[in-house]
């Protein structure tokens, strides 16, 4: 299996695809495993698609120490490094794309692009979800005794899409959401959301120069879409795209509109 040995973590990753390099960063507790197959199929066709799981998550090592983006965003630069790429499109999702956030801000040159999806600058200037979602949040990375993985996952789906979406879905979301053969320890879950805690680039968005989509859902409880648009905002030149109808799992619930926007940014970017 491929692995690259980067700071003090060994860090999982997986290339499909020709074209210029697009490296996706998933979020919390999210493994590589978690991409839809249909939006990672459609974006190999015009580009080298490096997946890789996070530092805690899938196939990757799991220490149980602090973790912060910007350790998050060395060991995307240093996998890049390690399997020789220049630079690359980054994309995130969610906490993901803090992590592209300090990528980009602290690793420039190994950024030609940023696609920020469903995420946030995090601090005082974060849109925080509201009460009720931050509770159901908090069981999921703190179950009480009785609580099933089952249990979990369906808390997790409503937060991801639109109710009425997973009630017409319900089990086959179940299935496509349920990782159990690398699963994301308790103790990582924490760890990551801590290091989302810690993160705030609201200062130095103003900073970042290579192209910018900001992407959110319409719908979105989790991350509410006004965190999008501080982004969009405070980034020189940022496209800010809003799929309508769609909750914080868009790149999922709407792939087909989803990902023709991507490529089309992208496109964009590399004809320069």
């Amino acid at each position: 299996m491929p692995k690259a040995e980067v700071n003090d973590v060994e860090i999982y990753y997986e290339t499909r695809g020709e074209g210029s390099p697009l490296t996706l960063i998933n979020g919390w507790g999210g493994s590589m495993d978690s991409w839809s197959p249909r939006m990672l199929e459609t974006l190999a066709t015009q580009h080298l698609v490096i997946t890789m799981d996070n530092r805690g998550t899938g196939r990757s090592s799991k220490p149980d120490t602090p973790y912060t983006m910007d350790t998050m965003a060395a060991d995307t630069a240093s996998l890049l490094d390690s399997i020789g790429v220049e630079n690359s499109h980054v994309m995130g999702f969610s906490m993901g794309g803090m992590v592209a956030q300090a990528v980009a801000i602290n690793h420039p040159e190994k950024a030609s692009s940023l696609v920020l999806c469903g995420t946030s600058p995090g601090g005082v200037h974060r849109v925080n979800a509201d009460v009720h979602v931050q509770m159901e949040l908090a069981l999921i990375a703190y179950p009480l005794p009785e609580m099933t993985e089952r249990d979990r996952t369906v808390k997790l789906l409503y937060l991801l899409y639109p109710r009425n979406y997973v009630d017409a879905n319900l089990e086959a979301l179940i299935r496509d959401e349920t990782y159990m053969d690398h699963p994301t320890p308790d103790y990582a879950l924490n760890r990551q959301s801590q290091a989302i805690a810690g993160f705030d680039s609201y200062d130095q968005l103003p900073s970042l120069r290579m192209p910018v989509l900001v992407m959110t859902g319409e719908d979105d409880a989790l991350v509410p879409p006004g965190n999008s648009e501080t982004l969009a905002a405070k980034i020189q030149g940022a496209v800010l795209v809003k799929i309508l109808g769609a909750g914080h799992g868009f790149l999922k619930q709407r792939t087909d509109e989803a990902v023709p926007k991507i490529l089309g940014f992208l496109k964009r970017v590399d004809e320069g």
